[in-house]
């Protein structure tokens, strides 16, 4: 591919336009308290993954699309458009608008979207490129700077389709569109890139560097070079650049590693304590900061949070929720709100390769989970930190989904709700099975999963099957692993609603299918209701279909959707909310205002 020159942009005044007033108001500041420190500003690679890292991400970030509170998805023209070219194969094009910048006055063009790709798809990894070998294995901080491989240590791919861009993206002559085209179809196009879970980095950021250059514009031009002719020496040293720099232990000295999009900057950092966000003053698009400056505090107490609220020390609080909380923050004059992550627990079984193996017979299956006691488990996991905690009564609808209700009571759910041990049983009896065994896989240092598994080795144990605890500091790693054990505890975070992981989870051949289940029926669904041509009524109806087939199949048992709280001072901040989707309360943290 030719190597094109990239021009420095030229800011053009247009006669008889009155440019904005900004709504960022001079000296506004505002403070939260959040459970987390902030550790990296790439939250998107496998050391920074992390609530707070992801927040803060967020709050510098923009893209093509964001999610509001009600889970609908927002399209910000400001930032640019995509449309979608073609159906078979699935294609779509990304436009960046003219005059959008990096916090540094660079412009922002179809270079950042291409380095994008190439660090969130992994398309470019080396075959023989191993991620656990790049970190450490007690801080998972890499710790490999000097590894000749490609290997782009993203997590973002798996669950946004990114990964179904294996192709090299087609970039315009003018550097502002890229050309995406998908291996397969994919229901959830329109949030695969540069969109609610990107954490894009600057092009000539990176480039500078990897490289160890001072020059913006001939940075940024190696690293286009490097992905498109494939230069892997230079695609090795911009991906150990991508994965590490951005990892901080306070306030780096070259500041461009600050750079952002959108509508903040990070000012000021101190490890363990704080991190300032303060307005970008060449942020231009729909997302304009309100406050002027944010401090985010970092307090794992959760009532050092609730005390600091109460003497105005914070004005908005995110504390992990228990009833010494719940109770300190009903004394004071400020607003409470509850509501969900976007993480549910739920209880898997083994369809094959098991320990056991008595979870081959549907019949057996029906009856372990006929013992369930999944109100009784929401009940003593939150005691009165959530009185009004509910099960989650659906595979692949969360609460406060539209069609969650719907869902709930069609798909068969009612038949799990409380234990019904004489019918487990008679279930047991058909299927000529006496004291069968089951191991549970849980996490060994997690005392909530500690109490869901005693109360469903107590209750099962009435029907006849006789629970042992194959739980394991190292449980990540044994998912999946053949004949380890018979069900697992643990939790799925899905960040966007519709289709999203569940062909992965559900499906025969889903990558992330840990329990080797498999059923033509929801297979089918799953693919009809991810194909890009049908309206999202159709597709509903499709996942409605599936999840009552998952419920007929005795997959498992949903348990709860993880909840969490949102507690501020309404006399000092205004508009703000709590979304069910990654990044909660900060989803429109630029309309906070005093």
């Amino acid at each position: 591919m030719a190597t094109l020159a990239i021009a420095a942009a030229t800011a053009i005044a247009l006669a008889g336009c009155v440019p904005q007033a900004s709504p960022t108001i001079d000296g506004s500041e505002l403070t939260i308290a959040v459970t987390q420190p902030y550790t990296s500003g790439n939250p998107v690679t496998a050391f920074g993954a992390g609530e707070t890292n992801t927040t803060i991400a967020y709050a510098t970030g923009t893209g093509f699309t964001y999610f509001n509170d009600e889970s609908q998805l927002v399209r910000d023209e400001s930032f640019g458009h995509f449309v979608k070219v073609s159906d078979d194969p699935l294609a779509v094009t990304y436009t960046v608008a003219d005059g959008v910048r990096w916090s540094d006055g660079s412009a922002v063009d179809a270079v950042d979207l291409l380095l994008e790709w190439a660090a969130t798809s992994r398309a470019l990894n080396a075959t023989d490129a191993d991620a656990a070998s790049t970190v450490d294995p007690e801080t998972g901080a890499p710790i490999d700077r000097s590894d000749p491989r490609v290997l782009f240590d993203s997590t973002a791919g798996d669950d946004t389709g990114i990964a179904l861009v294996t192709e090299l993206p087609q970039m315009s002559d003018d550097r502002m569109s890229l050309t995406l085209v998908f291996d397969e179809p994919t229901a959830d196009w329109r949030t695969a890139f540069f969109g609610p879970g990107s954490f894009a980095k600057p092009a000539h950021v990176v480039g500078m560097m990897a490289f160890a250059s001072d020059n913006a514009i001939t940075a940024k031009e190696r690293v286009f070079s490097a992905i498109s002719e494939g230069n892997e020496k230079d695609l090795a040293a911009i991906a150990r650049t991508w994965n590490t720099v951005f990892n901080f232990e306070g306030m780096p000295a070259n500041k461009s590693l600050l750079v952002s999009s959108g509508p903040y900057v990070v000012s000021e950092y101190v490890a363990n304590q704080y991190v300032t966000l303060r307005a970008n003053e060449n942020y231009s698009g729909m997302r304009e900061a309100t406050f002027q400056e944010i401090r985010v505090r970092f307090m794992s107490d959760p009532l050092a949070q609730a005390q600091a609220l109460l003497v105005g020390a914070v004005q908005i609080a995110v504390p992990s929720m228990n009833s010494d909380v719940r109770d300190a923050l009903a004394t004071m004059d400020a607003t409470i709100r509850d509501g969900y992550t976007d993480s549910f627990e739920h209880l898997d079984l083994q369809f094959a390769e098991s320990k056991s193996g008595v979870f081959d017979d549907v019949l057996v299956r029906q009856a372990f989970l006929k013992t369930v006691p999944r109100a009784e488990i929401v009940a003593t996991v939150f005691h009165d930190a959530y009185p009004r905690a509910t099960t989650r009564d659906s595979f692949l609808f969360a609460p406060g989904d539209a069609e969650y209700r719907s869902a709930r009571s069609a798909n068969g759910s009612a038949g799990y709700g409380e234990p019904d041990i004489e019918g487990a049983k008679d279930l047991l009896a058909e299927a000529e099975v006496s004291k069968p065994a089951v191991c549970i896989l849980y996490d060994a240092d997690d005392a909530m999963r500690e109490d869901e598994y005693a109360l469903i080795k107590e209750s099962a144990a009435k029907a006849g099957f006789v629970v042992s605890d194959c739980s394991s500091e190292d449980w990540q790693q044994t998912l999946g692993t053949p004949e380890a054990y018979d069900a697992a505890l643990f939790s799925w975070q899905s960040a966007r609603p519709g289709v999203g992981v569940a062909p992965a989870v559900f499906g025969t051949d889903g990558f992330a299918n840990l329990n080797y289940f498999s059923d033509a029926t929801v297979d089918s669904l799953l693919s009809e209701a991810s194909a890009v041509s049908i309206d999202a009524s159709e597709r509903d109806a499709l996942l409605l279909e599936a999840d009552a087939a998952l419920w007929a199949s005795a997959y498992g048992a949903p348990l709860f959707q993880n909840p969490v709280t949102i507690a501020f001072d309404q006399d000092r901040v205004e508009n703000v909310s709590l979304s069910s989707l990654s990044p909660g309360v900060w989803w429109n943290v630029w309309e906070w205002s005093p």
